[in-house]
């Protein structure tokens, strides 16, 4: 059973569990190598590894593709206008040159195809995915975010593949939160290490103010019964937009702090799963549990 449970993120709406643990598998054996654990590489089975997959939750009834056609008019909740705004602000800080013009924002709906135009060049984005998925992406993210069914429901996906076996659960992305709520709905006692990749959890207002269960006056709640949690950042990845966590999850007495690790995934997409599964820190995080 698997000892590793993998949290995929936005944008599986046509992938499957099958289809993401062989992606996610080459490049987690290859961080335990860079962090100078072959033997444990060379060890870890196919069967090690489960990947939930809840990407077919966000596919729209009857659609033909993976997102209807949206365009950035699609963007209407103060919500997704808002996490729009945090990333694109947080791109401009990476790259000053995807600033508007003088004179560019004017109304809230042209402010918004600019800003969805000018973060679709970003570092993060370029390439990746076409308009009307990123817009659907963004959607996701709020959708999850404020809907307790959708929630409800991507959670008992993550159950369904946590065992007694799993000790590790990973998070990219949007993932991130989806297994940081996890954790705290079921508590698992058995599950040793969360490890966070490119997490919005940091993003203030539209995440972690609307988590389940809701910071206090002290911070975001800790994950249920984790003893050590790994976060890791290309200080490049827009959607990492806050890359040390530590502060806002103050941890219960007797256990550390979360650990935020900075990481050069290199090339064009500093959000990409594999670029974050291959690196040293997230091999050496696995294997002080392997």
């Amino acid at each position: 059973m698997a000892v590793v449970v993998g949290v995929h993120g936005i944008g599986q709406q046509r992938s499957g569990e099958n289809q993401l643990r062989a992606a996610w598998l080459p490049p987690l054996r290859d961080g335990l190598i860079a962090a100078g654990h072959r033997s444990k590489s060379e060890r870890f089975a196919d069967d090690d590894l489960s990947v939930s997959f809840f990407g077919r939750l966000f596919l729209p009834a009857g659609a033909l593709g993976d997102m209807p056609p949206y365009t950035p008019y699609d963007l209407a909740s103060d919500l997704e206008i808002e996490l729009l705004t945090d990333l694109y602000n947080g791109a401009l800080e990476q790259e000053p040159t995807l600033g508007p013009p003088a004179g560019a924002l004017g109304p809230a709906r042209v402010a918004v195809q600019m800003m969805v135009e000018r973060l679709l060049r970003s570092q993060t984005f370029a390439g990746l995915v076409p308009e009307r998925a990123f817009i659907g992406n963004l959607k996701q993210v709020v959708l999850f975010i404020n809907n307790s069914t959708v929630k409800n429901e991507v959670l008992t996906r993550v159950h369904d593949r946590v065992t007694d076996d799993t000790r590790v659960l990973i998070g990219h992305s949007l993932g991130s939160v989806v297994a940081y709520e996890y954790l705290c709905k079921y508590q698992p006692k058995n599950i040793e290490l969360l490890i966070t990749f490119g997490s919005p959890l940091g993003i203030r207002n539209v995440i972690f103010d609307r988590l389940t269960p809701p910071p206090g006056s002290g911070g975001g709640i800790w994950p249920g019964e984790v003893t050590r949690w790994v976060n890791i950042a290309d200080p490049n990845d827009v959607v990492a937009l806050r890359k040390d966590l530590s502060p806002l999850f103050p941890p219960p007495e007797g256990r550390r702090p979360i650990e935020d690790r900075l990481v050069d995934i290199g090339g064009l997409l500093h959000h990409g799963i594999d670029g974050y599964l291959n690196t040293e820190a997230s091999g050496a995080a696995l294997a002080n549990v392997l």
